[in-house]
This record gives C-alpha cells, structure tokens and sequence, in this order.
C-alpha cells in the first residue's frame, strides 16, 4: 500500500516542478498576476509536503530494514 502511494507522490513530484518553476519565473518577470502568485503558493505547499514525505520515506524504510535483520539474527 505505501509503496504504491509514494510511487505516486514521487511521479506528482517531479510532474510539479517544473510546472511550478515555469509560474514562477512568469510571475517574477513578465506578469503580475494575482492569480498566479495564488497557483504559486498552492503548488509550493504541494511540492512541500511530497518533498518532506519522500525525505521521511528514507528513514523510515532504512528503520524498517534495521528491524528486519534484527529479527533474522
């Protein structure tokens, strides 16, 4: 089950960013509009929580293992 819910966030990850970097640089430069700066912020907060849960992910799988060979031995 989480293996296919972080094969998911990992694919919405990398289909985010480059999006948001695109709205970014849009928004910095050439327009100014307010609903941008709005899909900006979703985006970051998106990219944020996938980011903080795949950093997690490792710690918990290296914890996961560690467990499964204490048990082996």
């Amino acid at each position: 089950m989480f293996n296919k819910i972080g094969k998911f966030i990992r694919k919405a990850h990398r289909f985010i960013t480059p999006i948001f970097i695109i709205i970014t640089i849009l928004y910095m430069t050439v327009f100014q509009i307010p609903v941008l700066g709005k899909v900006q912020k979703v985006l970051m907060l998106t990219m944020a929580v996938s980011g903080a849960y795949m950093y997690i992910q490792i710690y918990v799988n290296r914890y996961k293992s560690n467990k499964r060979k204490a048990l082996k031995a």
